[in-house]
């Protein structure tokens, strides 16, 4: 034990000059460092080929950040006329909501189109047909040429009132069959060619018993192609042709579903809040339909 004692002071003076040559050692390296960092310095003041290239690499992601924030400008401008386009869907869903239940009064309001306005249709006030702009041709209506008059009035481009020739040769296709075929082609996954089926079925015969299931499947084939505001349109179609339906429930049901994917969901869950009191009857799967899509929005 004493020759350990003794030993201890030894080992510390043999000690204390390791550690001040390790500390000589770090400031050695620190000197290198700073030494190492004062040439590049001057390596890039004299122009070094590397620090060029550092300026090329810059001067690219400079102009890179400007692309994009030429980009992001964009895409707010197109967000700001979606938040308008959706806006008016909104209006127009009001409308359906405001409507009385189906079976009293029907569906009303207009149907909305692609942009989400209220649809125009062909005729106007005072009988006079609606020119492309929105505005009416004054027509006689004892004037037994009013509709040819009003059709040469209309602005340049606008739809004509007079059928082409020939028109009235075309054959008339028979409904069932018309229905028929586009059925097929839906239920063959060929969804264009239904979508095209149905469209001539509803502009053909739009006060036949089927136009309400043919407007439903004319919202499904848009639905699939996700094209959500057309469907929004067809399922209000389908609603208004026959509120009592046999597709009328699934109809309010992927009406809402449309308006939640075109991020409408307060009116989606406005929607499906008539399902209940609008279809009473309904069967159990349309009810669960109905539940699922109010969990799957989120409704309260």
């Amino acid at each position: 034990m004493s020759r350990f004692l003794l030993l201890l002071p030894l080992i510390l003076l043999l000690a204390a000059p390791a550690d001040a040559q390790s500390r000589r050692e770090m400031a050695e390296r620190l000197d290198a460092a700073e030494a190492r960092l004062a040439e590049m310095e001057s390596r890039f003041l004299a122009g070094d080929p590397v620090a060029e290239q550092l300026l090329v690499r810059m001067d690219g992601l400079e102009s890179e950040m400007r692309d994009l924030r030429g980009t992001i400008e964009e895409l707010e401008f197109q967000n700001r006329r979606m938040r308008q386009e959706l806006e008016r869907l909104g209006r127009d869903v009001d409308t359906l909501m405001s409507s009385p239940p189906a079976g009293d009064a029907g569906f009303g309001g207009e149907a909305i189109n692609g942009n989400g306005n209220a649809g125009s249709g062909t005729s106007g006030r005072n009988g006079g047909p609606a020119d492309l702009t929105g505005n009416y041709a004054v027509t006689n209506p004892d004037d037994p040429y009013a509709e040819q008059r009003a059709a040469a009035t209309q602005p340049l481009g606008g739809p004509s009132s007079l059928a082409p020739a020939g028109a009235a040769n075309a054959p008339v296709r028979d409904p069932n069959t018309l229905y028929a075929e586009a059925e097929s082609r839906l239920l063959d996954g060929d969804f264009f060619g239904a979508q095209e089926g149905f469209e001539a079925f509803v502009a053909d015969y739009p006060d036949h018993e089927r136009a309400d299931e043919a407007q439903f499947w004319l919202g499904e084939t848009y639905f699939i192609n996700s094209d959500f505001a057309e469907a929004a349109d067809a399922y209000i179609a389908s609603l208004r042709a026959d509120g009592r339906g046999p597709k009328a429930p699934d109809a309010l049901v992927r009406l809402a579903s449309s308006l939640s994917n075109l991020g409408r969901d307060n009116d989606a869950c406005q929607t499906l809040g008539r399902f209940s009191s609008q279809f009473p009857n309904a069967n159990a799967d349309a009810r669960a339909r109905a539940n699922r899509e109010a969990m799957r929005i989120g409704c309260r």
